[in-house]
Order: structure tokens, then C-alpha cells, then sequence
């Protein structure tokens, strides 16, 4: 990347389409990557099935961490060279990585000491928090190549590079088909692990991506001067970094609390129900993965135009941004609602598991066209690092209302299962809306003088 910062002139529809399509086919694989895990824990047993599904809400703590500090990290470097503050640029992301490895090692703690309890709250007992423990305790003890996977990358999405990233993510997914079956069944030397064998791939592979994508960093424009001494504490920056990461990381926590949540009202109605919740949401996350890289692009262009006040150009990222993601939606929600039945078929035989699925799958399809609202509006809000709106809005959506609702509804009025998903996709689309209200009233338009605070 040059000194005349690429991403602060040129055709937004192409500056998108670069960053963002590396980003969605990266997550595809992401999102591949758990289907394989699902797949191979289905083959192996119903409670391994069960056991993923459980672990779930665990797992996204991990993920909620490492993505949150990381969009964090990426909006404060992205407003910094926008402005033209290389050097500033650098320190962030120096300073990203410090806190990203002290924080990983207090998240792998509390979570291998925490969990136990955790599952026992989703109705796991004796042998089964056992069964669980062993799939989750390899996914913590590898939390730190987690979190760095995940600060790297944004040290080179704040650059306008995601290509290392999706380059990751298709290799790790290649990996996870041959590792899983390995692991979990033995041989050339390995043990046989069982569900164990499952979380033991998985943090494998991360340990791979820390390797490569630290040293994609390292050869980016970004850290050509980079010295050692800028990884040592600094307070400010790392004041900085946590303002404006901290709501994100809570706010992708809020999906681990909410799935959670639903989790806890649905586990009275049975183990099948359990899975087929694990399953049926693993695979609408594969229908989301476009608003992913748009959510990488709009707030890479939002950041960095808006440390360069152009404002115009913030609007015009947005706004195509969501046009692209209102489209694409609308065309996966038509598909999930037609193919539901079989999408659910290649992972079970179980027809109680798929018909549960089915159901779900096809509530959901009808608040897809909403997604776009959330996603494009929260990157542009943190974009111009008003960070705590999306937090708010998340935690409302993932926690609050399910949480109220939910219990009245089943508890109170002795709903039926129907209700909860119901409930879910509605709350989606009032989300979405807020979203789409609070960028049309915050964000700076061509004329407005630029805030110096974020809220």
C-alpha cells in the first residue's frame, strides 16, 4: 500500500467488491470448517452431535474476543492512516497484538475453570460434562492463535488486504476434512480421541494461521518499520484499543450469551431439538457469510475516510455496501425456505433432528433480508468510532429480549417451541431497523465538522 492511501479515492463498488469478496470466500470456508466438524461429530455419535451443539455458546466467547478486539484494533488503524499517521498506525497494531496475547491467557483460564458449570446449566450431568469437556478444554488451550489470527488480520483489513486471510481459511478448512477423521479415530501413530479429536484439529489449524498470517504482517507496508519496542505496554494506545474493541468483543459475545440463552429454553424440549438447533443455526450462518466481507469492507472504507473527512464517500461505501447485502439475502432466504428439508438431510438421518431443523431454518429464511441492516450499519458506526451502539443493540437483540420473552412465553404461558423461533426472527428485524436509524442520524455527512470523541 502506498502513501496515497488507496482506499480514500477510487470506485467504491470495486473497493468492495476486493475487500470483500476475499473476506466472504474466506469465512465460507470458516464456515465449512464447522459444517466438516459437525459432519464428522454426527458420523461419530448423536451425543457428539449434542456435544457441539452445547458447546457452541462457549466456543463464540473465544471468537467474540479475538474478533471484537481485532475490529477494534482495525478502526483505530484505519483512522490513522487515513489521516496519514503511519507511524501511529503501526503502534496500534503493535500494541493490538500485546494486549490480544495478555487477554488470551486470562479468557483460557477463566474457561477451562468456568465451562464445567456452564454445561451443567445446559443440562449436561456427570460422563456428559466430561464428554463436553473434552471436546471445548483443546479450543481454550489454543485461545491465543485463536485471538492473533484474528488481530492480524485486521492489521491487514485496516490496509485494504484480506487475501492472506481468506487464503488461511481455505487452507484450514483442507486441513480440518483430513485432521478430524484422523483425530477421532486414530492411526499413523495418533491415538483414537473421539469428540476430543475434534477440538484437537481445530486448534491445530489456528496454530498454523498465527504462524502464517504473523508473518504476512510482518512483510506488510504496514510494519516496514516495525521494531520490537513497540510490542512493550503502552497504556495509552492500549487505553485506546480497548474503548474501541471492547464493545465489539462484547457485542460478538453477545451471540455465545444468546445462543446461550436459547439454548436454555430449548434443551426442555430434548436432546433431538438440542441438535437440531446446533446444526439448523451452523448452517444459516453459511447464508450470512456475504455480510461478513462487507462488514470487513464498509468499515475499513468508513475508517479511513472518515480520518480523511470525506465524508461523501463514507455514505456512498454504506450505501452500496447495503444495497449489495439486501440483495444477496433476499436471494439465500428464497433458497433456505425451498431446500431447507435437504440441507438438514446431509448431516443427519435422524428425521426428529431434521424436522426440527427444517422448521427453524425456514422461520429464519423470512428475517434474512434484515441481516444487512445490522451488519452495514454497525461497521459503519464503528467506522467513525462510535463503537457502544452496536454493543447495545446486540445485547438487546441477543440477550435482553430473547431472555424476557422467552421466559414469558414458555414459562408463563407454556408456549410451544414454535414460539422461540418465531421470537428470534422478528427481534432480527426490529434489530436491523434500530441499526438503519441510528446510521442515518450519526453518521457525518459532507459539510459536518469531525467529532473528536467517539461514544
Amino acid at each position: 500500500m502506498s502513501d496515497a492511501n488507496p482506499l480514500t479515492s477510487g470506485d467504491i463498488s470495486k473497493q468492495i467488491r476486493r475487500i470483500g469478496i476475499p473476506v466472504g470466500i474466506g469465512v465460507l470456508f470458516n464456515n465449512l470448517f464447522q459444517v466438516v466438524d459437525t459432519f464428522y461429530a454426527g458420523e461419530y455419535s448423536r451425543e457428539a452431535l449434542a456435544a457441539l451443539a452445547l458447546s457452541f455458546p462457549i466456543y463464540f466467547i473465544i471468537i467474540g474476543l479475538a474478533s471484537g478486539l481485532g475490529t477494534g484494533a482495525s478502526a483505530l488503524i484505519g483512522n490513522a492512516l487515513g489521516a496519514g499517521d503511519r507511524e501511529e498506525a503501526v503502534c496500534f497494531a503493535a500494541q493490538g497484538i500485546t494486549l490480544t496475547v495478555l487477554l488470551s491467557l486470562v479468557t483460557a483460564t477463566l474457561g477451562l475453570a468456568v465451562s464445567p458449570r456452564l454445561y451443567e446449566m445446559l443440562g449436561a450431568v456427570g460422563d456428559g460434562v466430561r464428554f463436553n469437556m473434552s471436546y471445548i478444554s483443546p479450543i481454550f488451550q489454543a485461545t491465543v492463535c485463536f485471538n492473533l489470527v484474528f488481530m492480524f488480520h485486521a492489521a491487514l483489513s485496516a490496509q485494504g488486504e484480506t487475501r492472506p486471510f481468506r487464503n488461511f481459511l481455505i487452507l484450514g478448512f483442507a486441513l480440518n476434512i483430513f485432521l478430524d477423521p484422523w483425530f477421532i479415530y486414530g492411526g499413523w501413530g495418533v491415538p483414537a480421541m473421539g469428540v476430543a479429536g475434534v477440538g484437537a484439529a481445530t486448534a491445530l489449524v489456528q496454530f498454523i494461521g498465527s504462524l502464517a498470517l504473523g508473518w504476512r504482517v510482518l512483510r506488510s507496508p504496514l510494519f516496514a518499520d516495525f521494531k520490537l519496542r513497540l510490542l512493550l505496554p503502552d497504556m495509552r494506545r492500549t487505553l485506546q484499543i480497548v474503548k474501541q474493541g471492547a464493545p465489539p468483543a462484547l457485542d460478538l459475545s453477545t451471540v455465545s450469551i444468546g445462543a446461550f440463552v436459547v439454548t436454555y429454553f430449548i434443551s426442555r424440549f430434548g436432546t433431538d431439538v438440542v441438535a437440531a438447533y446446533g446444526v439448523a443455526s451452523r448452517l444459516d450462518g453459511l447464508f450470512w457469510i456475504p455480510l461478513v466481507g462487507l462488514d470487513v469492507a464498509t468499515l475499513a472504507l468508513v475508517a479511513q475516510n472518515n480520518g480523511a473527512r470525506r465524508y461523501r464517500r463514507m455514505w456512498q461505501a454504506h450505501n452500496t455496501a447495503l444495497r449489495y447485502g439486501l440483495i444477496l439475502m433476499i436471494i439465500a432466504g428464497a433458497f433456505v425456505l425451498v431446500f431447507a428439508y435437504e440441507l438438514m438431510g446431509i448431516f443427519t438421518s435422524e428425521s426428529a433432528i431434521i424436522e426440527t431443523g427444517v422448521v427453524y431454518m425456514r422461520i429464519s429464511a423470512l428475517s434474512f433480508w434484515a441481516k444487512p441492516l445490522g451488519f452495514i450499519g454497525f461497521a459503519a458506526l464503528r467506522g467513525i468510532k462510535r463503537p457502544l451502539l452496536p454493543m447495545t443493540i446486540s445485547m438487546t437483540r441477543m440477550i435482553f429480549l430473547p431472555a424476557i420473552v422467552l421466559y414469558v412465553l414458555v414459562n408463563l404461558l407454556g408456549a410451544g417451541l414454535l414460539s422461540i423461533w418465531w421470537t428470534i426472527a422478528l427481534i432480527t428485524i426490529v434489530s436491523g431497523f434500530v441499526a438503519w436509524i441510528c446510521v442515518q442520524r450519526l453518521m457525518p455527512r459532507e459539510g459536518a465538522k469531525a467529532e473528536s470523541s467517539a461514544l
